[in-house]
């Protein structure tokens, strides 16, 4: 089978670029060549601090609750 080089440059959806993010492999059953891209740190840093601040928001809220009680 003849083989074929592709230059791929990979973005996240907020527009940061994964390049130094992704690493080209095979697949476990198949081998056939696949990228795993791992989350942009710009986006996991936005939902960290969204998680964050909505468990604190709802554990203040409990507290609040209780302490009415």
């Amino acid at each position: 089978m003849p083989e074929i080089n592709v230059n791929v440059e990979v973005y996240c959806t907020c527009g940061e670029g994964l390049c130094n993010q992704t690493e080209s492999r095979r697949t476990h059953r198949r081998a056939e060549l696949c990228f795993v891209v791992a989350p942009c740190e710009k986006c996991l840093g936005r939902a960290n601090a969204e998680g964050h601040s909505e468990g604190y928001n709802e554990g203040y809220d409990e507290g609040v609750a209780d302490s009415q009680e």
